[in-house]
């Protein structure tokens, strides 16, 4: 992974900065080169406007001027730099380094996103698709294992897409059908139950793929795991293959609705059984690794929303999704 070669700050300055990121990836995130980049360009205008000693010192006026908005500047991009701006704080604290906290309350929310939830006709075709994907250019054996398993675990456990990717071998247990999520989102740990299909398709996959050494459930090349990026662009090339519409914004559903799509097919399930919406919403927020149900109640509002007829899957329409590898 690249890392800040070209700083130009005091060695204090690059320590916290690469301290930063151990953190975010500790808690989960990936934080690729390009989140790096966002950091760095923050800790320019730090280290340029600040007026303290030490510098790393964060004044009220110092961030406020950082979290203002630029112009012309989208709300998307004002919100990101000033979630920035607000967590690097956070973490100086955490590190007995004042610094001003920018209140989440004035952080600029970006309109009311609405997920976009698959179909299970949806799910079937990009799967389908995915069965298809041979080799890469590198010629890596695995890759037409990997996106296949990759996007069931997404669909058929609801996780967070870099709680997938940092899954260890050690951390399925296929025999008792159990994943370990370790330190996801909030620093929660959780066992994620699967179902009977998805641990047969997932021991199958197990007995195909070359680790040689790799720890890693997913193992990409050099004993790494694979990129949330990755994932993400090649999901958008699935759906352009099966037809999924572009939205109204111009883009492809991100792979992060098929958690959406789980947890509103998975209240419906629980609805149709004759559990309580409200009481199926706290098991719901923990399977998910919510801190709270407000996370969850919004599934309510989308089983509501997108679905009038309870969704069934028969075991049909199971192997249909799992099939032996």
């Amino acid at each position: 992974m690249k890392q800040y070669e070209t700083f130009d700050f005091p060695v204090t300055y690059r320590d916290i900065a690469m301290d930063y990121i151990d953190y975010k990836h500790s808690l989960g995130f990936n934080y690729s080169y390009i989140e790096q980049t966002k950091v760095n360009s923050m800790l320019n205008f730090i280290y340029a406007n600040s007026k303290s000693d030490p510098i790393l010192a964060l004044l009220p006026e110092l961030v406020n001027a950082y979290a203002s908005r630029k112009g012309t500047e989208s709300v998307q991009s004002l919100h990101a730099r000033q979630s920035h701006i607000r967590q690097f704080a956070l973490f100086l604290n955490l590190r007995g380094i004042p610094a001003y906290v920018y209140p989440k309350k004035l952080v600029k929310t970006t309109e009311v996103f609405v997920p976009y939830i698959f179909t299970s006709q949806e799910i079937r075709r990009i799967l389908q698709e995915a069965d298809t994907i041979g080799p890469n250019k590198n010629k890596f054996v695995n890759t037409p294992y990997i996106y296949p398993a990759v996007i069931r675990v997404l669909y058929g456990c609801g996780l967070r897409v870099s709680e997938a990717l940092a899954l260890k071998r050690e951390h399925v247990d296929l025999d008792n059908g159990v994943l370990v999520v370790m330190n996801g989102k909030n620093n929660v740990s959780r066992l994620i139950p699967v179902s009977e299909s998805l641990r047969q398709y997932l021991s199958l996959y197990d007995l195909k793929v070359e680790r040689a050494g790799n720890p890693y459930f997913f193992p990409a090349l050099h004993n790494e795991r694979y990129s949330p990026t990755t994932i993400r662009n090649q999901f958008i090339r699935l759906q352009k293959k099966v037809g999924i519409a572009q939205l109204s914004n111009g883009k492809y559903p991100r792979v992060h609705d098929l958690r959406h799509t789980f947890s509103v097919h998975a209240l419906e399930q629980m609805i149709h059984k004759g559990i309580d919406p409200y009481c199926s919403l706290p098991i719901l927020s923990t399977y998910l690794g919510h801190k709270g149900i407000e996370s969850t109640e919004k599934y309510l509002r989308l089983t509501k929303q997108y679905f009038v007829d309870i969704l069934q899957f028969s075991s049909e329409d199971a192997e249909k999704i799992f099939p032996e590898v």
